[in-house]
């Protein structure tokens, strides 16, 4: 009889450790996955400009016009139904493509869908680059301008009044940044592998660094005034702005943000698209950031 019992109690007692087991892996379990993960899978770092433009995407709900020329318009992506849809700030995105009219407006429907799908409400901007007429230096900027200006002016009829975060990626986190620095509209700035500094940028050898140049039409020691105008003016942003950065990033070092002065996370194994594609793990650390500020 005693031997029964201490059969019964050992078995209890198993019982009760392997309970306890199971429930330390469900509390391990990681929290449940974006919105957007039932529409991009996941895929491995880093990705390159191809990966994201054969992406799907949904398209925008609405074109609208900033301005006459044919560069000048923004599409707005409505925010999905959410759980926090209504706390989260509205977004702008601008672009990158080294400031050249051979990279458009294209490359931000998957960044803009998966914010969507994840509550958001998102404007993306088309602007006049080089090789556009009126593009370039100072075109190209009075376009990000022109067109924030509209936005700002136009959203309260499509969202209630929120506040905005504008993002933007690579030379398009050149011109938000420096937009941040001379407009007075009160918004925060996200730069996803931004160029900070234009001039130490465009002394620099690539095929990206070449094209600053080409935006500028000229080298830094050949029109310095025209380069102080267009550099941000980072020393006003420390409380609005924050920079991303990949330690792989082959086309914008990981200087421009280590040596900007303001707050930055570099992330690391991560190429310079990955922030823009919405299946990455570093898409997933810029989302979980807008959701949680």
């Amino acid at each position: 009889m005693k031997l029964l019992c201490s059969f019964i109690l050992l078995f209890f007692l198993s019982s009760c450790g392997s309970s306890t087991s199971t429930s330390e892996t469900e509390s391990e379990q990681p929290e449940a996955g974006y919105s957007h993960a039932s529409f991009y899978v996941k895929v491995a770092q880093p990705v390159s400009f191809s990966d994201i433009t054969s992406l799907a995407y949904q398209p925008s709900t609405e074109t609208l016009f900033y301005g006459e020329k044919a560069q000048q318009y923004v599409e707005y992506w409505p925010a999905e139904a959410s759980e926090k849809e209504e706390e989260l700030p509205a977004l702008i995105f601008i672009h990158g493509g080294c400031w050249s009219n051979a990279y458009r407006i294209e490359q931000s429907y998957p960044i803009a869908t998966a914010m969507a799908l994840n509550g958001f409400h998102l404007w993306s901007v088309e602007y006049r680059a080089t090789g556009d007429q009126g593009g370039g230096w100072p075109g190209t900027y009075q376009d990000i301008e022109l067109a924030l200006h509209f936005i700002f002016s136009t959203s309260e009829n499509y969202h209630s009044n929120r506040k905005f975060v504008v993002l933007g990626h690579s030379a398009g986190g050149h011109l938000a940044l420096l937009a941040s620095s001379n407009l007075e509209s009160e918004f925060n700035t996200v730069g996803l592998a931004a160029i900070t500094d234009l001039v130490s940028y465009a002394n620099e050898e690539g095929s990206c660094n070449s094209a600053a140049t080409s935006f500028m039409n000229g080298l830094p020691a050949d029109i310095p005034q025209q380069y102080a105008l267009a550099n941000p003016q980072l020393s006003r942003l420390a409380d609005e702005v924050f920079l991303f950065i990949g330690d792989t990033d082959p086309i914008v070092d990981t200087t421009q943000a280590v040596n900007s002065g303001l707050p930055f996370e570099i992330s690391a194994g991560t190429g310079h698209f990955d922030w823009i594609h919405p299946g990455t793990q570093s898409f997933e650390s810029l989302l979980h950031y807008l959701l949680n500020p």
